[in-house]
């Protein structure tokens, strides 16, 4: 199998998070995640590494992110760590209602920006990972 996997699943994504946008902004939210996850591991598997093995966490999500914590101090950019953080804090709320008074739907609903802005920030790690 090559690398294309994980682009064609995080472009897949992207599109269905903009299908959900406006009736479903949560789940919109929750998928933008998934697409910066996949755009992050093709990054990983073009470049040849295995995340899981070079950076053993508790969860793949924990290696991940220590991933993305490494390669945002070699490429000098730590806007790729706040970005991709920001993306799996937002994606955490919509599905497990934390630090939430209410359901997630309403809540993205009312808070469109932050919709934007995960939008936006699934824009920034994309361009960050292509350059």
């Amino acid at each position: 199998m090559t690398c294309d996997h994980y682009l064609e699943q995080a472009k897949s994504n992207e599109q269905a998070a903009r299908s959900l946008e406006k009736n479903h902004p949560d789940w919109a939210v929750t998928i933008c995640f998934y697409a910066a996850l996949h755009w992050v591991e093709y990054y990983a598997c073009v470049r040849g590494s295995d995340i899981e093995q070079e950076y053993p966490g508790r969860s793949p999500h924990e290696s991940r992110r220590d991933f993305v914590d490494d390669l945002a101090r070699k490429l000098g950019n730590r806007n790729l760590r706040n970005v991709y953080e920001d993306l799996e804090i937002q994606s955490r709320k919509a599905r497990y209602l934390q630090g939430l008074t209410t359901d997630a739907r309403t809540y993205y609903t009312k808070n469109k920006s932050r919709v934007t802005d995960c939008f936006q920030n699934l824009q920034k790690i994309k361009q960050i990972l292509d350059s």
